[in-house]
């Protein structure tokens, strides 16, 4: 089953993209963080671009060579960064975070927090971001959610009414946008389902058949299906869950309907991140621990991308990564992210 992406014919992904998973290396994962030192450095096979000499191949223990080439001529104005992975672990910071995030502010630099994660509003990241010692405000977090909002906003302005199969987060920014929105939960007569504009799913920990069928009913009607993001399984303390992915694939083979994904890798997200700083790819940069969501994501929307060796990615990964999932950059930590992001600001001067 392919997922239809906006912004151009780009190819579709697989559905069980996850946070587990690494493109051909696969779930390399926890307690794998592979810190090479000096002479360990790594310059990739078969690479798409020479390595500069520039400050961008600067030699730290901490940067693996950039697998990137000629030296950006553009400024670099936005950083978007990946959280969960790349920010913190569950309920713990990850080394370095405040402290790339205090360096990018006093650079003058916009900085875009984002998540396909759509359960929680931009609000509670923001609070959570700040007991880490964050500085982040709700406008400059983007979930999956605000993604769609976003998308719905600037290209299909007449979705007003819309179903909603996702946990409370989701239902929250929804109707904090303006839309109409009924949960999938409610009771009520079948045909008031089928009488909105659009269902937008996300991640429902409560799933059950009866809002699956409210959901279908509306598809069917000719509601349009909207994917907030299409992770099959996220991690938690105790093992993977069915994510959105899977409601999503189950809404799909029930309808025969294709659905819009807004989330990471779709190049939907990172498109409305840059239309809502007026930024252009060549001034932003990307940085996550995940090629087949952040990095994928990052080359379908024309922007560059940094692979932190701090979530689900070793250095061992980095070697098998091809196409759209090897990054233009590999840092093993925050810190190196940073080297190389303050000689990209140099260079450019």
């Amino acid at each position: 089953m392919n997922l239809l992406h906006p912004y151009g014919g780009l190819p579709p992904f697989p559905l069980v993209a996850d946070k587990a998973r690494t493109g051909g290396a696969r779930a390399r994962t926890a307690g794998r963080l592979s810190r090479p030192n000096a002479a360990e450095s790594y310059r990739a096979p078969d690479s798409r671009h020479k390595v500069s000499s520039t400050v961008w191949a600067a030699s730290s223990a901490r940067i693996i060579l950039p697998v990137s080439g000629p030296e950006p001529a553009t400024r670099l104005r936005l950083v978007i960064l990946d959280m969960d992975g790349v920010l913190y672990r569950g309920d713990q910071p990850i080394p370095g975070a405040a402290d790339l995030a205090r360096h990018l502010k006093e650079a003058g630099l916009e900085v875009r927090y984002a998540t396909n994660n759509s359960m929680f509003t931009r609000a509670e990241y923001a609070a959570r971001l700040e007991s880490m010692g964050i500085a982040a405000s709700p406008d400059e977090i983007v979930t999956s959610t605000a993604s769609t909002i976003e998308h719905l906003r600037r290209h299909e302005p007449a979705v007003r009414s819309v179903l909603a199969v996702g946990a409370q987060g989701m239902i929250d920014e929804l109707q904090a946008a303006g839309f109409a929105v009924r949960h999938a939960a409610e009771p009520g007569d079948p045909t008031a389902h089928a009488l909105v504009d659009a269902v937008v799913v996300g991640l429902d920990p409560e799933i059950d058949a009866s809002r699956l069928a409210a959901a279908a009913d509306a598809i069917r009607a000719g509601a349009r299906f909207i994917a907030t993001n299409a992770d099959a399984r996220y991690p938690t303390p105790t093992g993977f869950r069915p994510g959105a992915g899977a409601i999503v694939a189950a809404l799909a083979d029930a309808t025969g309907v294709t659905p819009l994904v807004i989330g990471k890798p779709a190049p939907a997200m990172f498109v409305a991140i840059l239309e809502g700083a007026g930024v252009t790819p060549a001034e932003a940069i990307v940085i996550g621990d995940n090629p087949e969501s952040d990095v994928a994501g990052a080359h379908r929307s024309g922007i560059e991308s940094i692979l932190v060796l701090t979530g689900v990615t070793d250095a061992d990964a980095v070697d098998e990564l091809t196409g759209e999932l090897r990054p233009d950059h590999v840092a093993a930590d925050l810190a190196a992210a940073w080297e190389l992001l303050a000689g990209r600001l140099r260079s450019a001067g």
